[in-house]
């Protein structure tokens, strides 16, 4: 029995020992099926589901949606609640529009749209107003100046006008003066009058070589200033002096003094200059690109710091036919009436001229269809003809100087805003809406533009009278064109998707802008040129610190070093980019805030990177051009800086690393290396 149990018991242990690993294996393998069953993928629709149309659901998205920067597109995140890490704007969803169809388009989502706050403008055709500003200098006008010179010798008896700035008459007597060479004179005509009085009794030839005699002896009083009242009075023997009275030719101020009491003068000596200040000059120097939006007879109006608030009027009454081969600028003279003498010679003056626009340039007016001109005055014009009543001249008719235009023989340009326009140097791109799509779909354009009138540019060729072009937002539009590696205002052929050298002109990895040719200066100049660059360098990096106080500091030493700078050894066009860049950087006015700062500092910058790329800098340290496209609301703007991480100058720490690097400017006699050019900073 013992034998049975321990048998049974045996048996027992090999069945229980064999049935739980069994079990064991059975659960394994279960657990096994249903994981299977529950993480395979979903089967994929029959294709004649899709055919039918019997589609009762979206289909699920198989990648996750990614979100975007409109102005840096290299970033990628699928956070839509996420900042752009680089300048901290809201993310736009990245979508497939525009994949299809023109590679010029670009189709965006309704929402992605006013996101984006497009909007879009018609193409104008009218004639738009440009106003020109000139700079200049009120002066004599120099017809209405009269020089008083000596006649004939003698000694100045007595000056009735002894100091400048006296105001004269006409016919005011000036000084006395004593001649002995006009005494004889006198006395030859009084002799030559009484023998023409006596000569009754003679032949006729007696009497006619008297005459002659006596007219001759006239005239020579005459010919030596003598007035006709004087010469009556030596003639009739009331004048019986020996001295002779000088009387002011015209009207005016005494503006200059050559002589003193007791002074002997020879003939042809200077006495006194008399100008008749009714009438001045405003001296002017245009630029040769503002050359054709001047015509002669144009109306210009001109403030002066001595009356803030009052605008002054004249016409241009001479444009200089040739242009300074130094300075690029040809001289613009307006003729001023000043009847009332409240303007002065030598007052600084800052003028506007308004002018209709055409394709090639002014349009003139028919202002003065069938009025008369004077050809030296043109402030003189009158119904009909006659004499100038400045200058005496015969009047002519407008329409033979020119100056009258029939502007419906000119075809109205074509015009669009000047916030339309996307430049990059070399082109212009503009953006247009095509009408009737679905979506918003947008079509870039390259143009050709005419002259700038205002806030309008005139459009050459490129665009068509019915279209629309984006006023607003063309920057996120173009981003949409480079994450669509599609041409774009930076890379004309293409292949954006992200790349941040795409944005530097599609140049490819590793590659160097070409610097601009540079033409030979002397060393002196270049060295002189360096305080100049650090205290610029010092404003910049002030600006990105939001430090206004260290922008003024800044400001003050850039004006220092400007002063010290010698223009020896600059000739022609070197010297005339090194004034121009000189006028930008010195800052005259005021500044008492950031946002004035930040405004001032872009005409700086232009003037700072005009230098370094006709002159260059030497030293050791290699800057970097960089370039935001956000700035001014969205025009853009440029900056010189130091190293490679970008310092806004524009936003500060609202935005401080936005931007990119567009040039590096590595100094003189130095190779720049192939790494030293970055993209978009993204720190």
């Amino acid at each position: 029995m013992s034998k049975f149990l321990k048998r049974s018991q045996s048996v027992l242990g090999w069945l229980w020992k064999h049935t739980a690993a069994g079990i064991a294996v059975v659960a394994i393998v279960a657990a096994l099926v249903i994981g299977y069953q529950i993480g395979k993928p979903a089967p994929e629709p029959s294709s004649e589901v899709v055919e039918s149309g019997h589609d009762h659901g979206e289909a699920e998205p198989s990648e996750p949606q990614l979100y975007t920067c409109s102005m840096h597109p290299s970033v990628r995140l699928p956070d839509p609640d996420a900042k752009c890490p680089i300048c901290f704007m809201d993310l736009i969803p990245v979508t497939d529009d525009g994949g299809e169809g023109s590679e010029l388009r670009v189709t965006m989502s309704e929402s992605a749209a006013a996101l984006s706050k497009i909007e879009t403008a018609p193409v104008g055709r009218f004639f738009p107003t440009a106003e020109v500003r000139l700079y200049g200098k009120v002066t004599y006008d120099e017809t209405s100046v009269a020089r008083l010179t000596a006649y004939f010798p003698g000694r100045i008896e007595r000056l009735f006008v002894n100091y400048l700035g006296v105001p004269v008459a006409q016919n005011d007597h000036m000084a006395e003066v004593y001649s002995p060479d006009l005494i004889a004179a006198f006395e030859e005509f009084r002799q030559a009058k009484a023998a023409s009085e006596n000569s009754t009794a003679t032949s006729d030839l007696v009497r006619s070589a008297t005459r002659d005699t006596l007219s001759a002896a006239r005239e020579k009083l005459r010919l030596v200033g003598i007035t006709p009242e004087q010469i009556t009075a030596v003639e009739d023997g009331s004048f019986d002096a020996d001295r002779l009275t000088i009387f002011a030719p015209i009207g005016g101020v005494v503006t200059h003094l050559a002589v003193r009491e007791g002074d002997y003068v020879q003939t042809g000596a200077p006495i006194a200059t008399i100008a008749d200040l009714s009438r001045l000059w405003l001296d002017m120097e245009a630029y040769e690109s503002q050359l054709p939006m001047l015509r002669w007879g144009q109306r210009v109006t001109f403030t002066v710091e001595a009356h803030p608030g009052e605008t002054f009027e004249g016409r241009i009454s001479f444009i200089e036919p040739l242009v300074d081969e130094r300075t690029r600028t040809a001289a613009v003279r307006v003729a001023v009436e000043n009847p009332e003498r409240r303007l002065k010679p030598g007052m600084f003056a800052s003028a506007v001229v308004r002018t209709r626009v055409a394709a090639d340039g002014a349009v003139i007016s028919n202002e003065l269809a069938g009025r008369w001109v004077s050809p030296m005055h043109p402030t003189v014009v009158k119904d009909g003809p006659g004499q100038c009543d400045i200058c005496g001249m015969d009047m002519v008719p407008a329409e033979s100087l020119g100056v009258v235009g029939d502007s419906t023989s000119i075809e109205e340009p074509l015009v669009i805003p000047r916030s339309a326009v996307l430049f990059t140097g070399t082109r212009s791109v503009v953006y247009v809406e095509i009408p009737d799509a679905e979506k918003p779909t947008y079509e870039g354009r390259a143009v050709v533009l005419g002259p700038r009138a205002g806030e309008f540019y005139i459009v050459r060729d490129g665009l068509n009278r019915n279209d629309s072009v984006v006023v607003n937002g063309a920057f996120r539009i173009d981003s949409a064109m480079q994450i669509a590696a599609k041409p774009s205002m930076m890379t004309p052929g293409g292949g954006g998707g992200g790349n941040p050298h795409a944005a530097h002109g599609g140049m490819p990895d590793g590659a160097m802008p070409e610097m601009p040719s540079r033409v030979p200066v002397p060393n002196s100049f270049v060295f002189a040129l360096k305080p100049v660059y650090a205290a610029y360098l010092d404003a910049q990096e002030a600006l990105a610190a939001d430090d206004l106080g260290g922008f003024v500091q800044a400001a003050i030493d850039i004006k220092t070093a400007l002063g010290f700078v010698e223009e020896a050894g600059l000739v022609g066009d070197p010297l005339a980019e090194w004034r121009r860049a000189a006028a930008r950087l010195r800052v005259e006015d005021a500044i008492t805030s950031i946002d004035t700062a930040r405004a001032r500092f872009e005409r700086m910058s232009e003037g700072v990177i005009a230098l370094q790329r006709r002159f260059g800098h030497r030293g050791s340290e290699t800057w970097n051009l960089a370039h935001c496209p956000m700035a001014f609301d969205n025009k853009g703007a440029d900056w010189l800086q130091r190293g490679t991480q970008i310092n806004n100058p524009y936003f500060g720490d609202q935005m401080l690393r936005c931007g990119d690097i567009r040039e590096v400017f590595p100094p003189l006699d130095t190779v720049p290396s192939a790494d030293a050019h970055e993209g978009h900073s993204n720190d």
